[in-house]
């Protein structure tokens, strides 16, 4: 039994540092900090900002998701299914993302907003003092 635990140890422990000197994952082009305007991209407190980070994770004034079976949907599309919780309530959502001829993300069926089309532009992030 000794041997059976040394084992399962000395795997977990390789697998751990196998992760830790795997390559970093380049970023989508999607992610970042993005606004309904750039006016919104200014305001911290607006409703109309997002970002989504990691390639996975989506936020939201008040919302935030995990997307997972993210797929490729052409050049810069993906398809994707988002598990959602946002004022309360746990949701999904099957959105289509893209970023269009004019570098705007576009969010078709998205988790939020009463539209079923959201357009946002990116938002530059203030450079370090």
């Amino acid at each position: 039994m000794r041997v059976v635990h040394c084992v399962a140890v000395v795997l977990s422990l390789g697998a751990a540092l196998a992760s830790e000197c795997a390559p970093a994952r380049a970023a989508q082009a999607y992610e970042g900090f993005w606004a309904s305007t750039k006016k919104d991209c200014r305001n911290d407190d607006s409703p109309n900002r997002m970002s989504i980070e990691g390639g996975n994770r989506l936020y939201w004034y008040e919302t935030r998701c995990r997307a997972s079976a993210i797929t490729a949907d052409g050049k810069l599309g993906w398809k994707m299914r988002l598990a959602c919780e946002g004022e309360g309530d746990k949701f999904r959502s099957n959105p289509r993302i893209s970023i269009a001829a004019d570098g705007k993300l576009v969010i078709d069926n998205g988790p939020v907003g009463q539209a079923k089309r959201q357009v946002y532009v990116r938002c530059e992030l203030p450079k370090p003092r």
